[in-house]
């Protein structure tokens, strides 16, 4: 009996020994070397070494961000070994430590609490020294009088004590109020730093089977989300003789909840969130009913497009509180065209041609997409408090290959040095300069380059809707610039003339850009009274209508300019116009547009005429101003 007692007893501890060595866990310590940077999400790609003794190992890969997409993760190994299966699972143990930023000013809130008691416990002290002065105003008994030296020093020091305890509460009063607005600030920014309660790190779980003793390295990669980019432009001209100087700028971003450091950073306008599956026509089929009547563009649209750039602004706020969120992205849907909420949360954008709808993301908070109505859009945004799921396992042999994404956020004072791959789907920049990009979710700028770009420019007014020159540049091969879509800041002859868009999507053979108003081209549209009057004959009446538009350029070279006008154009018979006068202007038979194209030299002026009659029944009302 004692023998067999021995012999399960050896057989527990053998077992328990095999298990032991078949399930050898092992930490390994892994460095982020690469990140590639989409306009939505990130790869991270990690390097590790160790040593693997003989037989079946677990390698915990720690300290990786909790927000990556599982289905991503691959593993290289190189080594005598064999990797059997990869697994990820949620660390919520292992807390992410807190940033310097944070704790210096969780110290300095303190710190401020500390005082705030201080000042507050002072008020209270002159508060109650204020009550005991005007309680205890009798001076001497009720049967006791008292004289007017020991009166007038009484109320002499009453007077000057009450005066130096009201405006000690003062002080003090006016203290608490600049250290609550201080805290207030703090709460402020400690907010927007820790945007999310979500502080668990994940980790990738590794078994390998190695046969004998010996050291081994690992690549290890994954898509995380939280990280993006978008394009902006600093477009300078010196003056209309002179090429444009472009220079591209990468706005990135990222809170994935791992910082990134010393990383090699590459940039790319790929997507991978989209869809790659390519559409497929489905059988049209046609019904009884009205068909919807289309608008046609027309000269005032164009006017407005060239003033304001279809521009939307608005204000991002929280539910709830209504405080506005500042760092919060907002692109425009379906393009890489965005932007960022300043500190109170307000932003504008520029929009492309055909926007319908902007996409609003920010970390800790349901990203919400709004419908662009009008130019002012206001956008509410939720807490996200939905969980994730602690434990996702997943074997390395289904893993599927995907394109990831990725984000930066460092600052720039130079184009850096970069290295541009042209791939069959997307543009990629490889930055040459190691980055370190923490996880704070703040916007940076990099510059990315240079480029000098020749242009044909050319100045476009219609005087009857605004007395303005809008100066365009015309870029022609603009294919060959290799051009991302994105927002232009305009600086010409050394002024900053605002905001416009490069829309390279609906571009043609020549790419227009909208440089702005020149206030250096003066022009004046006015009615030609000796030539605008009523005629009556018979039935009919006869309204005649000139105009005298002037030119005049005032800059130091010649200009090339379109000027634009119209006549009417009757919709029935009983109305007919009569085209008098529109010298040196060509006119399409259509829509009865107006073109003069020509060369003004510098500090000359040219004047146009435009006359025409409209004749038609006088009982009748037509409005031709």
């Amino acid at each position: 009996m004692k023998r067999n007692i021995s012999l399960c007893l050896l057989s527990i501890i053998v077992f328990g020994q095999m298990a032991f060595a078949q399930n050898k866990k092992q930490t390994v310590s892994s460095k982020i070397e690469k990140v590639t940077v989409f306009t939505s999400g990130a790869q991270v790609s990690r390097k590790a070494k160790t040593n693997l003794v003989a037989g079946k190992s677990e390698l915990v890969f720690s300290g990786i961000s909790p927000n990556i997409d599982v289905q991503s993760i691959q593993v290289k190994g190189f080594g005598n070994f064999t990797i059997l299966s990869v697994i990820h699972q949620r660390n919520y143990l292992n807390e992410q430590k807190s940033r310097e930023e944070i704790t210096v000013l969780e110290n300095q809130k303190e710190s401020l609490k500390t005082k705030l008691r201080v000042e507050r416990s002072m008020f209270s002290v002159f508060k109650n020294e204020e009550t005991m002065l005007t309680k205890n105003q009798s001076i001497g008994g009720s049967n006791t009088g008292v004289k007017t030296v020991d009166l007038k020093e009484a109320v002499d020091f009453q007077r000057n004590r009450l005066s130096e305890v009201l405006m000690k509460q003062i002080e003090h009063e006016r203290n608490i109020q600049k250290i609550d607005s201080s805290i207030r600030m703090l709460d402020y920014q400690l907010k927007a730093l820790n945007q999310t309660n979500d502080y668990a790190t994940s980790e990738v779980l590794v078994t390998v089977s190695a046969k004998e003793q010996g050291a081994a390295s690992f690549d290890v990669s994954y898509f995380v989300k939280n990280a993006g980019w978008y394009a902006t432009y600093d477009l300078r001209v010196k003056d209309i003789s002179s090429p444009i100087d472009l220079s591209l700028k990468a706005n990135v971003y990222q809170s994935s909840g791992e910082d990134w450091k010393d990383v090699k950073m590459t940039i790319s306008n790929g997507d991978p969130t989209e869809s790659g599956i390519a559409p497929s026509l489905k059988p049209w089929y046609l019904y009884f009913g009205q068909a919807r009547n289309e608008l046609s563009e027309t000269l005032e649209s164009k006017v407005q497009g060239l003033s304001n750039g279809n521009e939307v602004r608005g204000t991002v706020t929280e539910r709830g509180t209504g405080l506005g969120l500042p760092g919060v992205q907002i692109m425009v849907k379906g393009t890489s065209i965005g932007t960022a909420s300043d500190a109170n949360g307000n932003y504008t954008l520029k929009l492309p041609e055909n926007a319908q709808t902007l996409v609003v993301s920010y970390i800790g908070y349901k990203k919400q997409e709004a419908f662009i109505n009008s130019k002012i859009v206001n956008i509410t945004l939720e807490e996200d408090t939905q969980q994730l799921n602690e434990v996702v396992v997943v074997g390395y042999g289904a893993q599927r290959k995907m394109s990831l994404t990725g984000s930066i956020t460092s600052v720039a004072a130079a184009p850096l040095e970069t290295t541009q791959k042209y791939q069959p789907t997307t543009l990629v920049f490889d930055i040459e300069v190691p980055y370190t990009i923490l996880n704070d979710g703040k916007v940076y700028s990099v510059d990315i380059k240079n480029q000098s770009v020749p242009a044909l420019y050319e100045y476009f007014a219609v005087p009857k809707l605004e007395k303005d020159a809008f100066l365009t540049a015309k870029l022609i091969d603009w294919q060959e610039l290799n051009l991302l879509e994105g927002e232009v800041n305009l600086y010409l002859e050394g002024a900053y003339l605002g905001k416009s868009i490069l829309d390279v999507r609906h571009a043609k053979d020549t790419l227009n850009i909208s440089l702005g108003k020149d206030k250096g081209i003066i022009i004046e549209r006015k009615k030609l009274k000796q030539f605008s009057n009523q005629q009556f004959l018979s039935n009919n009446k006869t309204e005649n209508r000139a105009y005298e538009i002037s030119i005049r350029n005032n800059k130091q070279q010649s200009i090339n300019i379109v000027i634009q006008d119209q006549f009417p154009i009757s919709t029935t018979k009983d109305i007919s116009v009569e085209e008098q006068e529109y010298k040196d202007a060509t006119m399409d038979k259509e829509s009865k547009i107006l073109t003069w194209k020509y060369e003004l030299p510098a500090k000359q002026e040219k004047k146009h005429v435009i006359r025409y009659g409209v004749k038609y029944p006088k009982n009748q009302v037509v409005v031709l101003e």
